[in-house]
């Protein structure tokens, strides 16, 4: 890295998961069992709902993020959403990403939240990027296809339960040894 970029953070905007959904999630999470040679799953603890990836940022802009973010989110009023069923894309045939879908009547309001800060963002020169709740590791053969295709046909419509969304957070993520470390840099609440 040229020294004149100095240090980067690895920053994301998210909600975080209630525990009731967390414990919800498990379920379907060791449906995928069978598949761990070819789906590398994310730990439930470390499940949240992100809004925006930002990839690596210099600790200059991160830090002014905040002062940016916090007169966005405040427009927002708390949102109460729901977690429900799951699905891959892009078809369970080709699945490269598992996810858990979010549902309610409250969702065009988090969609406004997320284009608001997406908005913000871009003003502030900061790209944005997705990011998955799973990942196929390599290509599923035919009974893995078979496999994926029950867990969908046992999972896609059962509720996961409720999602309250009051605080949006700026998070960073440290990759290293094992599974990437998350922190919390600053948390906004909804007004």
């Amino acid at each position: 890295m040229p020294e004149a970029e100095g240090e980067r953070w690895r920053v994301f905007l998210a909600i975080e998961i209630s525990p009731a959904v967390r414990a919800t999630l498990r379920g379907p999470l060791d449906g995928l069992a069978l598949l761990s040679a070819s789906i590398r799953v994310n730990q439930v603890e470390r499940m949240h709902l992100t809004l925006h990836f930002l990839g690596q940022l210099p600790i200059p802009q991160v830090e002014d993020l905040s002062s940016r973010l916090v007169p966005i989110v405040e427009r927002h009023h708390p949102i109460r959403l729901l977690a429900r069923g799951v699905g891959a894309f892009p078809s369970l045939s080709r699945a490269q990403v598992l996810w858990a879908g979010i549902t309610g009547s409250d969702l065009p309001r988090l969609i406004a939240l997320q284009g608001d800060l997406g908005g913000g963002l871009l003003k502030a020169e900061v790209p944005v990027e997705d990011r998955p709740l799973a990942r196929v590791a390599r290509p599923l053969g035919a009974p893995e296809r078979r496999r994926l295709q029950d867990w969908s046909t046992a999972w896609r419509d059962v509720d996961l339960g409720e999602l309250p969304v009051n605080e949006v957070r700026l998070m960073r993520s440290q990759l290293g040894a094992g599974p990437p470390r998350y922190s919390t840099l600053a948390t906004f609440p909804l007004k």
